[in-house]
């Protein structure tokens, strides 16, 4: 394991992705985001997602530079049309276009079609709780179908990610979660020789399995929609919502000639103040986790999480102590840097 300083770091991959053409804002924004994902444990959506960017920069699955189209837009609400931007800055910049219109609108709304790949939905959570906002977010990519209706086994949508975030007196809760029993990250990184640790599979007849091969034979699997066998239609009608929201609502949906790597996002920010009161509704969700953390734990269990909380100790300590890379990926970084002809993930290590 490397530890590496986290500002050296975040302007490395800045300057590595800003080698492809990317334009530096563009670059800056994402770099944020995969670092940002690396504090908070993420690790498949952090810096392991640098290759998989630089080779869609190279193929021009990612735009380099341009604008973004303004479909709609009201006092409350925008519809962008992204083009296949970088889906880290264009998130970013719509979170601070709704910063603008929450000082007016008590809720605000983002949807947006076609940007790129936006990595961790929690990484971009944090920021409206601190300022004291109610968030909700879904996104979901059209290009990709692994999950089948429940009964059913055809791929229809994916893992169809959610999330939340809700601001206390202290940290606040983020709630990310796919609506999927488990993401198509986990089950592909599985070894193949070895069941899962559970039935989260459904194999092309339609069987739950514990074989992560089943997903990728000939015609391929399913992953099992959240709730599994006996109750896997309650995750198929969260997954139905967020087709709703992150697609349909966003123009950019199953319709859309299939194509890998263009998401459709929604977000909304929501301002206490205007409906209970700010006090007063800090005060519920910080008593919320106060009686949650009073309730007594399982008999040889390790105590209560509330969502967020170990992504928030994560930050802290990763913030005092050095950013954590695994050595294979540091020297395969280092590797992809010196292909590109620049000096990163080098001089800058700390002592382990």
């Amino acid at each position: 394991m490397k530890i590496l300083n986290v500002e050296t770091v975040r302007a490395d991959v800045a300057g590595l992705l800003q080698a492809t053409g990317l334009k530096a804002d563009f670059a800056a924004d994402m770099s944020h985001i995969m670092i940002e994902s690396d504090l908070m444990g993420h690790r498949t959506h952090g810096l392991a997602m640098l290759p998989t960017y630089l080779e869609r920069l190279s193929n021009d699955l990612i735009l380099k530079d341009g604008e973004l189209t303004v479909v709609r837009e009201t006092a409350s609400t925008l519809n962008w049309q992204a083009h296949r931007l970088p889906g880290a800055h264009v998130v970013r910049r719509a979170m601070n276009a709704l910063y603008e219109k929450i000082a007016s609108e008590p809720v605000v709304t983002a949807s947006i079609a076609n940007c790129s790949h936006i990595g961790s939905l929690q990484a971009y959570l944090e920021e409206p709780a601190r300022r004291g906002y109610l968030g909700l977010m879904m996104v979901t990519d059209p290009g990709v179908a692994s999950v089948a209706p429940f009964g059913g086994r055809d791929p229809v949508l994916t893992s169809n990610p959610i999330a939340a975030a809700i601001p206390t007196f202290g940290d606040p809760i983020l709630i990310d979660q796919c609506t999927s029993l488990v993401s198509n990250a986990q089950v592909q990184s599985a070894d193949k020789r070895k069941p899962l640790p559970g039935r989260w599979v459904v194999d092309n007849q339609g069987h739950p399995t514990d074989d992560p091969a089943a997903l990728t034979a000939v015609p391929p699997g399913t992953i099992m929609p959240l709730g599994g066998e006996d109750f896997g239609y309650k995750g198929f009608g969260f997954g139905i919502m967020v087709e709703a929201f992150a697609l349909a609502l966003s123009g950019h949906g199953r319709l859309t000639p299939k194509q890998r790597g263009a998401q459709g996002v929604f977000l909304q920010l929501i301002d206490p103040a205007a409906f209970s009161g700010t006090d007063v509704f800090l005060a519920e969700t910080t008593e919320f986790v106060r009686r949650c953390k009073a309730s007594r734990p399982a008999e040889g269990g390790k105590g209560i999480r509330l969502p967020g909380e170990r992504a928030m100790s994560e930050k802290a300590r990763q913030m005092r102590s050095g950013l954590e890379i695994a050595d294979d990926l540091f020297h395969r970084l280092s590797g992809v840097a010196q292909s590109f002809g620049v000096d990163a993930f080098a001089d800058q290590r700390l002592p382990a």
